[in-house]
């Protein structure tokens, strides 16, 4: 007990006065601190170890300077202010979200969801389509046509026959209704409805959906086939290239078959042979997993059925072109647990399912908050609602309904309405036909909603505690930033500060200089000939960029290299390209330079900046060959890096640890090698630990005071560390902190 009494006195060092009578563990001014409050931020924290015989001191002394400034912000009535409030009622809203749904439904929704992801639906459909505004005629012409259809249905004729010649699905219609392999969570819920009640070989009876009326059918049906991850080589020929192409293409992916036949490496073949720039340079893999549904009818059976990984497909032909694939990887449907929380957010942002999470919602939470509807009153209202009036008659005062306490007026349910209709014919052009049931059912809504939303401290402690929590943290974080952050952030009062403190901003002795350290003599010799200028060549390479002879115009299969390098600048920041046109001896003088301007204009417009461009005019002096001139018509690219990092890359890709390399400014302890040479301007090579190292000094530096650019940021961190101790202690006399040790040994023990 002793000790405890000692620490409490030690921890706070401050003046106080026992008062036994209170209940209260601690005062702060007019602030009672309850035992209660103490312990919801104490008791935590010792069950986590985060407080322990040691600390607990620190912990006392962080917690009564954190109430001080909780008091002083309170004193000043800083959530009174305008941006304060409005922040929290942005805050409040925001949290109040999850509040505001029927959980029940939201749970059905999520499991029904889950159950029928287990299934995979082959379904085909026939389509009517009608917008969802339709007017009564046209939704009477829809729908005669699909029951007119149904009819043909049930007297036995062909699904398939008339899904090709009635429905209005373009996609579909000419596959006999073919849609593919559904699940749920990827159809208006409505449709997902129709072919989760229906077997196989069974057809729903018309419903409407956003699209129109649906009459769909289930082919087949199979076990959720999981995800899987692919890489692949493509070939490109759009569908309507001409047949010399197509011939070509196909002729170049079976030679990409052969040579994986044949032992070849996926990687090496797609490097070589894929024309897709953004996956041909990591081995062809695709980013992403795919569901069978994510994919067409025809790689859906190809593609899952891939069953080992490294499996290959046949060439397949797609929409771009001509496509090889391999399996990476492959996973089954996770379990409830591991989706449930991927589920609840694809089913809180589908609009039907919404739906019926509010309906259940509101039906609750009329009940709740005790909506009464008059009804004698209604049906005047209803009647009288397009009487004119001057606004004075006493019925507009008659209550029409009540939530909770609050009563509601015929006068406000008329402003309701003229309200909403201005809105309709403000977004739509016109006046939609809307019942008056429809206008009292959105106030009530409105209204209850609005009662629900202002009760959910009352409701739930949970919330309550959640706003209890960002009212105090916003409040110390505005008056931290009001009485440390913006004074240490102005330079007048730093530059005060650095000339009062200067001995205390010292730059420790120093040298500049370049370090590469490497794993061998000849690993270091081969480092040290890259190294010497920057930028620095890498290794790097793409092919030549062909142009017509004589001309300096950039045909379309130029389109895919220039992608390339484009890529390759954009993903390495630090990359210089070096372009150097040539032409040969037959063409004319300007087109070497003409071809270097297209490709670096191309760059240009893509946001690569002129300062990573070397351009290099070669004319005719490196040939590429003697015979076809055509060949010399180009244009080449060598990659440098103005960075020592990518050339450490280059060498540790090829054996890790076996290269580093550094250049700048190193004091005593940053590297052993720096340490170990002697600090004298000039080269020196170093070895120890069986570590080979050059080092190159360029400047030697005594310690020496810091300039106050070369301070600035130390000098704000001192500044603050200041203003913070004497805001502390100015409000530890502002606020005298009154410790009642009694009850805060108690706690102290729990």
């Amino acid at each position: 007990m002793k000790d405890l009494k000692l620490l409490v006195g030690l921890v706070l060092c401050l003046p106080f006065a026992s008062f036994a009578q209170s209940a209260s563990p601690i005062q702060i001014g007019p602030k009672k601190i309850s035992a209660e409050s103490f312990l919801q931020v104490y008791k935590p924290l010792v069950e986590s170890d985060s407080i322990t015989k040691d600390n607990q001191a620190a912990f006392l002394s962080d917690y009564i300077d954190y109430q001080l400034k909780i008091v002083a912000a309170e004193q000043e009535k800083l959530a009174d202010q305008p941006d304060f409030k409005e922040e929290y009622a942005s805050f409040r809203k925001e949290l109040a979200t999850p509040y505001l749904v029927d959980m029940p439904t939201l749970d059905m929704l999520v499991k029904q969801a889950y159950q029928r992801m287990k299934e995979e639906k082959k379904v085909s459909q026939i389509l009517v389509k009608l917008g969802e505004n339709a007017s009564p005629a046209d939704t009477l012409v829809a729908f005669q046509k699909i029951e007119h259809i149904y009819q043909k249905l049930k007297a036995g004729e062909d699904f398939a026959t008339l899904a090709t010649r009635f429905s209005e699905d373009e996609m579909s219609a000419v596959k006999g209704g073919v849609l593919g392999y559904i699940t749920s969570l990827q159809t208006a819920y409505d449709f997902e409805n129709a072919i989760y009640s229906i077997g196989i070989g069974e057809y729903s009876k018309p419903f409407r959906t956003a699209s129109g009326y649906h009459i769909v059918k289930i082919l087949n049906q199979r076990p959720n086939s999981g995800k899987i991850r692919l890489a692949h080589i493509i070939v490109s020929a759009a569908v309507d290239a001409p047949t010399a192409l197509q011939v070509e293409a196909k002729k170049k992916i079976e030679q990409v078959e052969a040579y994986l036949k044949a032992g070849e490496s996926f990687e090496l073949v797609c490097k070589n042979y894929s024309e897709d720039p953004y996956s041909r340079g990591r081995g062809g893999e695709i980013r992403r997993w795919y569901f069978s549904s994510d994919l067409s009818e025809e790689l859906q059976d190809a593609l899952f059925g891939l069953e080992r990984l490294g499996d290959l497909s046949k060439p397949i032909r797609t929409n771009l072109g001509w496509q090889l694939f391999k399996l990476l990887d492959k996973k089954p449907l996770l379990t409830f647990e591991d989706m449930s929380e991927f589920i609840k957010q694809k089913v809180l942002t589908d609009a039907d399912r919404q739906s019926l999470i509010k309906q259940a919602f509101m039906k609750r939470v009329r009940v709740e908050n005790k909506v009464i509807v008059q009804e004698a009153t209604k049906k005047a209202a209803f009647e009288r609602m397009n009487v004119e009036r001057t606004g004075s008659e006493p019925f507009l005062q008659e209550p029409i309904f009540s939530v909770l306490d609050k009563t509601y007026t015929v006068g406000d349910f008329y402003t309701h309405v003229q309200s909403q209709q201005k809105r309709r014919i403000k977004s739509l052009g016109y006046l939609p036909v809307v019942s008056e049931q429809s206008y009292l059912d959105e106030l009530i809504e409105m209204e209850t909603l609005n009662a629900e939303e202002a009760n959910l401290e009352s409701k739930y402690p949970a919330f309550k505690e959640q706003m209890a929590d960002f009212l105090e943290g916003s409040l110390f974080s505005k008056m931290t930033d009001q009485e440390i952050f913006e004074k240490s952030l102005d330079s007048l009062t730093q530059s005060k500060f650095y000339l009062a403190n200067k001995s205390a901003f010292v730059m420790p002795a120093r040298v500049e200089a370049k370090l590469v350290v490497a794993d061998s003599q000849k690993t270091l010799k081969e480092a040290l000939d890259l190294l010497k200028k920057s930028p620095y060549p890498m290794n790097k390479k793409l092919a030549d960029l062909s142009f017509g002879l004589k001309e300096s115009k950039l045909e379309e299969p130029s389109n895919k290299l220039l992608a390339e390098l484009f890529v390759t600048m954009a993903k390495n920041v630090d990359y210089v390209v070096e372009i150097s046109g040539h032409r040969d001896a037959s063409e004319a003088d300007s087109l070497s330079e003409a071809r270097i301007n297209k490709v670096v204009s191309y760059l240009n417009t893509k946001g690569i900046s002129s300062q990573r461009i070397i351009q290099k005019d070669e004319a005719n002096l490196k040939a590429a060959s003697k015979t076809v001139k055509a060949k010399n018509a180009r244009v080449s690219f060598r990659f440098f890096s103005a960075s020592m990092d990518d050339v450490v890359k280059r060498f540790n890709a090829l054996k890790p640890g076996s290269l580093e390399a550094k250049e700048g400014y190193f004091k005593k302890g940053l590297s052993p090698v720096i340490d170990a040479v002697e600090w004298t301007v000039g080269a020196k090579n170093y070895e120890a630990a069986g570590k080979f190292a050059f080092v190159e000094i360029k400047k030697v530096e005594s310690e020496r005071s810091r300039s106050f650019e070369e301070a600035r940021g130390l000098v704000i961190r001192a500044l603050q560390e200041r203003l913070e101790k004497e805001w502390v202690a100015k409000l530890k006399q502002q606020y005298p902190v009154v410790i009642n040790q009694v009850e805060l040994e108690k706690l102290l023990k729990l």
